[in-house]
């Protein structure tokens, strides 16, 4: 019979719309990402040394941590908004950021497994994308520079004490996440926006995508290569009253 695997905190950190990028400033970005998280975590009290695993993606960062940090590693989201925010106003290279965070059995070999999959899912799910970019576009200033995810079990038991000092309850609300064939409830926040307005633009986005969903296919073009000789026959998409078929004698 096999052990349950240790709980771990998952975070995950991805750099938002990064192929946008100017090509001269990409080689900065590991060096600036890896910088900013690590004055989020001196801020929140975490270690370096206290990830039990850790991963560069290329755009982004995945982390494992103990589940005692759990508070702490919901408040470096809120924390690294400011960080980040105030390295935009002085640098050419600019970086927001998403992240996501999730907890659950971490065996300690590689591979696919259920906790893991669910943080990727909730950090690349497409509402959680584009509530960031309409977060975005609302602060034509910049002053946009994260967005948070959390499962809902994260969620429960972190706002079920003091285990945060900068995540508050109320700066969070409901997204439903459907991601491949990855389908859940998460919580999200985003520094600067408050839950009630978070919730509007969900709404809004969730009718939009209803409407388009609903909205009839446009009928296509039929064109018909007939090779021989038709007699009082028709082909078409759609037929809306009488069809009349006039054709020449032989």
């Amino acid at each position: 019979m096999d052990t349950v695997a240790e709980f771990r905190v998952l975070l995950g950190v991805d750099v938002i719309d990064s192929a946008s990028t100017a090509p001269h400033l990409l080689p900065q970005v590991p060096t600036v990402l890896k910088a900013l998280l690590g004055a989020g975590m001196d801020v929140v009290g975490i270690s370096r040394d206290d990830a039990v695993d850790t991963q560069y993606t290329g755009d982004g960062w995945l982390y494992a941590f103990p589940t005692a940090l759990l508070g702490r590693v919901v408040d470096l989201g809120h924390a690294l908004d400011g960080i980040v925010a105030e390295h935009n106003k002085w640098n050419k290279l600019e970086l927001r950021l998403r992240l996501a965070v999730e907890v659950g059995p971490l065996p300690d070999g590689e591979g696919f497994h259920p906790s893991n999959i669910t943080r990727a899912r909730l950090l690349e799910a497409p509402a959680f994308k584009l509530l960031a970019r309409r977060c975005i576009a609302a602060r034509p200033d910049g002053a946009m520079s994260t967005a948070m995810i959390m499962s809902d079990a994260v969620y429960q038991p972190v706002f079920r004490s003091d285990y945060t000092k900068v995540a508050r309850k109320g700066d969070y609300t409901e997204l439903a996440v459907t991601n491949k064939e990855f389908k859940t409830g998460a919580w999200v926040a985003v520094p600067g926006f408050d839950a009630r307005t978070l919730a509007a633009m969900i709404a809004e986005d969730q009718s939009a995508a209803a409407a388009s969903s609903d909205k009839p296919a446009r009928p296509g073009k039929t064109t018909n290569v007939v090779h021989g000789t038709v007699h009082n026959s028709v082909m078409a998409d759609t037929i809306k009253g009488d069809v009349t078929i006039r054709g020449t004698g032989a």
